[in-house]
C-alpha cells in the first residue's frame, strides 16, 4: 500500500548474500522448532511486526493477546515499527539474523523479499493443515500472493484505488458530484473550476496530481499505455512509448503552469500531505485507497467516493493495494510462526480489522456482508472489478522500473528535465539493469 512504499526501495541496499545464506532451508516438515530443544514444556517465543505505531497496531495488539490465552504453550510479541523507517530497520534485522519470526509486506515488494530468498514458502504447511484452507480468501488476492507457484504469503486486508472527492467544496462551487460516466477530461474540467487563487497564492486545488506510482499508472493504462511489457521485462517503447509520454505530459501539466489544477509535490508537502489538505478542503479529489477512511471519519469532512474515471475510449483501471504476512524464512519456530500468520490472516482479524479500520475483509464472506451493508463506499467495492496488476505484481524486475520511473517523474516535476528526455534516460536504465 502507499504507506510502505516510501520504505519499499530499501531492501536491495541492505539484503545481501549472508542474508540469503542465512534464510535457506526448510519447508513445512523440516522446520526447527522449540521442541527440537531441549527445553521441552518452556513457551515458544514469537515476534511480528507491521508498519505504525502502538496506536495503529490496537487490532494487531488485540489478536496476538486472544492468540496467546488461545496457545498457552506459544507467547507472542507484538512489535510495531514506524511506518518511515520499516524499510530500513526490517532489512538490517533480516541481514543481522535478528529479524522478527513473522512480518508483514506490501504488494508492491511481494517478489522482492521472496527473490531475496527471506521468507518461507507455506505450501508444505498448508498441505499439510487440513483445518484451514485458502478457499476462505479472494481467489485474485491470494493468486497475487503466490509468486512463481509458491504460496509466500497470506493477506491481512486490501483495498482498490478509487477517487475520493470532498462534497462541501464540490456544493460551494456549484459543481454535480463525480458520477459513473466520468473520463479523465470530465475530472479536469471540474477541477479546473474548484481550484482557487487570491492574488498569486492557491488557497485550494481541485485535484492532486502527485508523484505516487498508483494513481499515475491508472491514468496511463486509461490512456492506453504502461512503463512496461506484461512480462516485465522491457521499458523500451513503453516506458518512452510515443502514448506513455503524451500522456505523461497530460499528467504533469495538471501541477505546473499558471493553469495548474494541482499542488506541486512540494505544495502537498507543505500543508501537510493530500489527507490533510482533503480534510481542510483545500483539496477537492484525490485517488487513494480506502485506508483513509478511517482518518476523514474522525475529521468533520463530508467526503463522497466514486469510479476513478475512464478514458476516452472507455477504459477503466484500479489497483489493489494488499498486504501479505510472511514468515521469516531463518526463524527458528517456522511451525509456530504458521499457526500465527493463519491467526492474523483469519476469518476473526479480517472482521475486526474491517470493522475497526474501514479496510476491505480479505475472506469471500466477510466482504460479501460488507458489500451488502456498505452504502456510501460502494464504489470503492465496485473499483475491484476494474484491478489491474502494476510492474512490480507481474515481474521480479518491477522494483527496477518502479526506481527509474519514480526518478524520472521527479526530474520531470523539478523541470530538471523534460519528459521524453526523461522517460528515455530511465527506459535505457532499466533495461541495461535488467540485462
Amino acid at each position: 500500500m502507499k504507506r510502505n512504499w516510501i520504505w519499499s526501495k530499501m531492501i536491495n541496499l541492505v539484503v545481501m548474500i549472508p542474508l540469503v545464506l542465512t534464510a535457506c532451508g526448510g519447508g513445512g516438515g523440516n522446520s526447527s522448532s522449540a521442541n527440537d530443544t531441549s527445553n521441552e514444556g518452556q513457551k515458544v517465543h514469537l515476534t511480528f511486526t507491521v508498519w505504525g505505531d502502538v496506536n495503529t497496531g490496537a487490532n494487531e495488539q488485540q489478536l496476538a493477546d486472544e492468540f496467546n490465552k488461545a496457545h498457552p504453550n506459544i507467547q507472542v510479541k507484538f512489535e510495531p515499527i514506524p511506518s518511515d523507517g520499516y524499510g530500513t530497520k526490517l532489512t538490517t534485522s533480516l541481514a543481522a539474523g535478528q529479524a522478527p519470526d513473522v512480518f508483514l509486506i506490501g504488494e508492491g515488494d511481494y517478489y522482492k523479499y521472496v527473490d531475496k530468498g527471506v521468507v518461507e514458502p507455506l505450501d508444505d504447511y498448508l498441505s499439510n493443515d487440513s483445518s484451514f484452507s485458502l478457499d476462505i480468501f479472494q481467489k485474485d488476492l491470494i493468486d497475487s500472493m503466490n509468486i512463481n507457484g509458491k504460496q509466500y504469503y497470506l493477506p491481512k486486508d486490501f483495498n482498490p484505488l478509487a477517487l475520493w472527492y470532498n462534497k462541501r467544496m464540490f456544493d460551494e462551487a456549484g459543481i454535480a458530484y463525480p458520477s459513473d460516466d466520468w473520463t479523465w477530461d470530465d475530472l479536469i474540467e471540474a477541477a479546473k473550476q474548484l481550484t482557487h487563487k487570491e492574488g498569486n497564492k492557491y488557497t485550494q486545488f481541485g485535484f492532486n496530481a502527485g508523484k505516487w506510482e498508483y494513481p499515475i499508472y491508472t491514468f496511463l493504462w486509461d490512456h492506453g499505455t504502461d512503463i512496461a511489457n506484461e512480462d516485465g521485462t522491457q521499458a523500451e517503447g513503453y516506458m518512452n512509448g510515443e502514448k506513455t509520454v503524451a500522456a505523461i505530459e497530460k499528467y504533469v501539466a495538471l501541477s505546473k503552469g499558471e493553469e495548474r489544477v494541482s499542488p506541486t509535490p512540494m505544495d502537498t508537502e507543505t500543508l501537510g500531505g493530500d489527507a490533510s489538505m482533503f480534510m481542510t478542503d483545500k483539496l477537492a479529489m484525490m485517488v487513494t485507497g480506502r485506508w483513509i477512511k478511517s482518518d476523514l471519519d474522525k475529521s468533520d469532512v463530508e467526503y463522497g467516493s466514486a469510479l476513478i474515471p475512464a478514458g476516452e475510449d472507455g477504459t477503466r483501471t484500479s489497483i489493489i493495494a494488499s498486504a501479505g504476512w510472511a514468515i521469516n524464512a531463518a526463524s527458528k519456530n517456522k511451525e509456530e510462526a504458521y499457526e500465527l500468520v493463519k491467526w492474523l490472516s483469519g476469518t476473526e482479524a479480517q472482521k475486526l480489522r474491517s470493522d475497526n479500520n474501514k479496510v476491505l475483509p480479505a475472506t469471500v464472506a466477510e466482504l460479501e456482508e460488507v458489500k451488502a451493508n456498505e452504502v456510501s463506499d460502494q464504489p470503492v467495492i465496485a473499483m475491484m472489478d476494474y484491478a489491474r496488476k502494476p510492474v512490480t505484481l507481474r515481474s521480479a524486475h518491477g522494483p527496477i522500473f518502479v526506481e527509474e520511473f519514480s526518478k524520472a517523474m521527479e526530474k520531470i516535476l523539478l523541470d530538471q528535465q523534460d519528459v521524453k528526455s526523461a522517460l528515455d534516460e530511465a527506459a535505457k536504465n532499466v533495461d541495461s539493469k535488467i540485462k
